[in-house]
């Protein structure tokens, strides 16, 4: 046995519905379990962020932002390649 707690207006819905079907709020909350449970295994699995980052292809290269204990050495850089253009 589970107690379900709502707000007032899914209780509302919760009503119209017993009252358009004759089903029970017990019946009523069964069905809508299993239309969720069908509904996500129809749905590919969602991605975690872990997964689309390795997707995404960061590789090094002149834009990528160097790691903060080479900081010196990427400012030296940084206006070395400004001053050259």
């Amino acid at each position: 046995m589970k107690t379900v707690r709502m707000e007032p207006e899914d209780e509302k819905v919760l009503e119209r519905i017993r009252r358009r079907t004759g089903w029970t709020a017990s019946d009523i909350l069964k069905r809508g379990l299993r239309l969720v449970d069908e509904s996500l295994a129809t749905q590919p699995p969602k991605k975690t962020a872990w997964e689309i980052y390795c997707e995404l292809d960061i590789g090094p290269g002149d834009d990528s932002i160097p790691p903060a204990s080479y900081s010196r050495e990427a400012v030296r850089r940084a206006i070395l390649r400004k001053h050259r253009k």
